[in-house]
């Protein structure tokens, strides 16, 4: 090869490299232009050659990216399948439970942090609320008594707004569903004080009972009915249901359990050691829950 070919090829190159850099810095910006000129510049061929594949891998793997996007906003807007879209997820990963924050953060991090549970579904984190209520910083004891002020303001319209709708027709059983699970959610919150809590577990027993006598179908509802009167400290109306539990359902493990509890928490040890005997002898298909009852009580 003589030393004009030599030029020709030297020129074609460079005219190469600068056409490349040229596109380069049109679609990738200055810098990355730059590094890449100066690779291909002095690996003639070989380093051309290298960013053209990556060019081709990088524009199959956009094209899968764009795929799965796609796919994704197809699922979202159709509803083929329940969606949540994150907010802000290094604020979500960096979220420590609020009983840590407010033990062991600075006074402006614990209000920073109520700041921020207030802003969403703050229901969840009562525990931690009221433990803030006791804060020696006193904005941040405010804005704790603030939510949990506002979480019992919730439940009181909820409360009162399923009441209504359960007094206008006592027999709707979607009436009765919606008042049950509101004052359970609101006995189990812990916002209740002790004449608050008596007086709507009274109103939940009650409404269970109206329930009962038109839908005997579902054992959650005989659990939730005879642990009220077991907290009511009626074993009697508690027995009455348990029976009505049995005859419901016969193959059950659950009315035993439940019989047990009542034996137990009314202190009736004969009748429990009673019960738990009939209870081994009965050929049910026992859960996981139940072998581990049954063998509890046994040693």
């Amino acid at each position: 090869m003589n030393s004009i070919q030599i030029e020709i090829l030297a020129i074609l190159h460079i005219l190469i490299c600068l056409s490349y850099f040229a596109i380069n810095v049109r679609f990738k910006g200055l810098q990355n232009s730059f590094y890449k000129l100066a690779i291909i510049l002095f690996l003639p061929v070989v380093g051309i050659l290298f960013f053209i594949v990556s060019a081709i891998f990088e524009a199959f793997g956009n094209k899968s990216d764009f795929m799965v996007e796609s796919y994704l906003k197809y699922v979202k807007d159709d509803k083929h399948i329940y969606y949540e879209e994150a907010i802000d997820f290094e604020k979500e990963i960096n979220t420590i439970p609020i009983a840590d924050s407010l033990e062991f953060s600075s006074n402006k991090n614990k209000r920073a942090y109520l700041i921020y549970i207030l802003k969403r579904d703050f229901s969840k984190h009562i525990k931690g609320l009221q433990k803030a209520i006791k804060s020696s910083d006193t904005e941040t004891s405010h804005y704790a008594a603030s939510a949990l002020m506002e979480i019992k303001k919730q439940f009181e319209i909820a409360i009162s707004s399923a009441r209504e709708k359960y007094e206008s027709n006592k027999e709707n059983i979607t009436f009765m569903k919606e008042y049950l699970e509101i004052l359970k959610k609101y006995l189990e919150s812990g916002l209740a004080d002790k004449i608050d809590y008596d007086n709507y577990i009274q109103k939940y027993s009650s409404v269970l009972a109206g329930f009962l006598k038109q839908d005997k179908t579902k054992e959650s509802y005989f659990i939730e009915k005879i642990n009220c009167e077991i907290e009511l400290l009626d074993s009697e109306s508690a027995l009455k249901y348990c029976n009505i539990f049995f005859s419901s359902f016969p193959d059950s493990e659950k009315p035993y359990l439940m019989l047990l509890k009542i034996y137990y928490m009314s202190d009736k040890p004969e009748l429990f050691e009673e019960a738990l005997k009939t209870f081994k002898k009965r050929k049910l298909r026992l859960t996981d829950y139940g072998e581990a009852v049954i063998k509890f009580w046994e040693g």
